[in-house]
């Protein structure tokens, strides 16, 4: 009988036979974002993001679960939309026509490139600090992969 009540509360279905409606037991779940979760490395993946659901072990969950469970962020990047809002906040525009001087950029100071808002290396490198585009360009920092941020 722990066995089949085990396996009820693993696939979802001990509220169903509790009389309980499935939506209000996840609510808490539903609001937060499903997230891959590669439970061989310990990393949760974003939906969106290249390995979501792509690794050979891993499961579907709540961010805030997987949290609690204590997996990592793929890259340190929550998937939250407080932390998209807030990088958004990063990339200020000025006027219409002075877009690419006020966008916040991050150049790694060690290899001479910079990094746009919402790339892999932006913030992340061991040697940097954030500028606009337009005074990195002007003290000689390239853009990474050959792109400009605007």
């Amino acid at each position: 009988m722990r066995v089949l009540a085990c396996f009820l509360v693993l696939a979802g279905l001990a509220p169903v036979l509790a009389g309980q409606d499935t939506a209000s037991a996840r609510s808490d779940t539903a609001a937060a974002p499903q997230v891959w979760v590669n439970t061989a490395s310990g990393v949760y993946h974003c939906p969106g993001t290249r390995y979501y659901g792509t690794t050979k072990v891993g499961r579907y969950m709540g961010e805030p679960d997987a949290q609690a469970a204590r997996y990592r962020p793929a890259y340190g990047r929550s998937c939250a939309p407080s932390l998209r809002a807030s990088l958004r906040d990063t990339m200020q525009v000025a006027a219409p026509g002075a877009a690419s001087t006020a966008i916040k950029v991050w150049v790694n100071t060690s290899s001479g490139v910079y990094h746009c808002p919402g790339t892999r290396y932006y913030g992340t490198t061991k040697q940097g600090r954030y500028m606009t585009e337009s005074d990195a360009r002007a003290s000689g920092f390239r853009p990474a992969y050959n792109r400009p941020c605007s």
